[in-house]
């Protein structure tokens, strides 16, 4: 079962129910939960979390939601990123960021390796697909980035991808568009 909630109160409502009916629980969300990460880690169940840039509560500091998935980690719950948008509701234009996201955790102190891998292998672990997705192992499909720079830098290009080996095109009307309005203007 998948619980989203933002708040401490509300996860444990539900997880206090789950438990209850004896339920195996994905949490997502969680983004203003930093007072119960105790209780978080004794759970023993992975986080999607899936709003990095939500705004702080009024009793939270700024940097608050931010901070939340390097504190889990050190707790050591598992944390995956989702490109899904705070309301869980699908965030198609928020994909290209999921690598930002896990950036910006580290900026604020998730270490990296964990970063990089709560947008590869921990989800595909989550999800039970990680005999076939999440890392480049033999056997498993070649889901491919190939990048002129660290990934999870917002100055990195993506050069090519490549999905289930097959290249993916790389002409988009965003690159269009950038390609055209990049050029100096034409002189007369």
């Amino acid at each position: 079962m998948v619980i989203g909630a933002t708040e401490g109160r509300d996860l444990e409502t539900a997880m206090g129910i789950a438990q209850e009916f004896h339920l195996k629980v994905v949490l997502n969300h969680a983004s203003h939960s930093q007072h119960i990460l105790d209780e978080i880690a004794s759970w023993k169940v992975p986080v999607v979390f899936s709003s990095i840039y939500d705004f702080p509560m009024a009793n939270e500091r700024y940097d608050s939601v931010y901070k939340t998935p390097g504190e889990m980690a050190k707790h050591g719950i598992r944390v995956a990123f989702s490109s899904a948008a705070a309301g869980g509701e699908p965030a198609a234009q928020f994909n290209r960021n999921l690598p930002y996201v896990a950036g910006m955790a580290v900026a604020y102190g998730m270490p990296y390796d964990e970063a990089l891998r709560a947008i590869t292998l921990t989800p595909a672990e989550i999800w039970g697909v990680d005999k076939e997705l999440g890392s480049l192992d033999a056997g498993k499909t070649a889901n491919v980035v190939v990048a002129n720079g660290d990934p999870l830098d917002v100055r990195t290009d993506v050069k090519q991808v490549y999905i289930g080996g097959q290249a993916v095109p790389m002409v988009s009307r965003q690159t269009i568009l950038r390609d055209e309005y990049s050029r100096p203007p034409k002189t007369k």
